[in-house]
């Protein structure tokens, strides 16, 4: 049986804007799970072809978005945690709400939202009591821009929230 890829991103924007994508099979596990957050539907479904072409099979890749029923969204979740041939689950923030995705313990921020706390929900999706795995977190930003703008001041409002807890 083949390994599955272990995802890493290039921190540099291809022409067309977009990260590329590099796999290795170095210490790939076939029970590592990627979240990847995204604030629109848009970059959802392009991620999802990408993603899809890149792997090669369309089974690897699941989505949640805000338009999927009750019913859907708990079928896409059971096949995520179970079914070792899925290994991205793609997600909106309007479908993220109140989810345990502890199975996961990578994730990438695709685009970041403006609001710090936000921020700290998606990632207390993966992170959770009983998480067994140390987390990982990456959040693509490209630099001289809105977006890098943005990071940094949800960088500095998570360091005056963590001066005023004392620590």
């Amino acid at each position: 049986m083949a390994t599955a890829p272990c995802f890493a991103w290039c921190r540099r924007r291809t022409a067309f804007g977009w990260p590329t994508w590099r796999t290795t099979n170095a210490s790939a596990s076939p029970h590592q799970k990627l979240v990847i957050f995204t604030e629109h539907r848009d970059t959802l479904n392009d991620l999802d072809g990408r993603i899809t072409t890149l792997l090669g099979r369309k089974e690897a890749v699941v989505i949640i978005h805000g338009g999927i029923g009750r019913e859907a969204r708990l079928k896409v979740q059971e096949s995520f945690k179970h079914d070792p041939q899925v290994q991205v689950l793609l997600v909106t923030d309007a479908a993220g709400e109140g989810i345990n995705l502890q199975r996961a313990h990578l994730m990438v921020n695709y685009d970041l939202p403006w609001n710090p706390n936000r921020l700290e929900q998606r990632f207390g999706r993966i992170h959770r009591i009983g998480q067994t795995e140390v987390c990982h977190l990456w959040n693509l930003v490209a630099d001289d821009t809105r977006e890098g703008d943005v990071y940094r001041k949800l960088l500095e409002k998570l360091e005056q929230a963590r001066q005023a807890l004392g620590g």
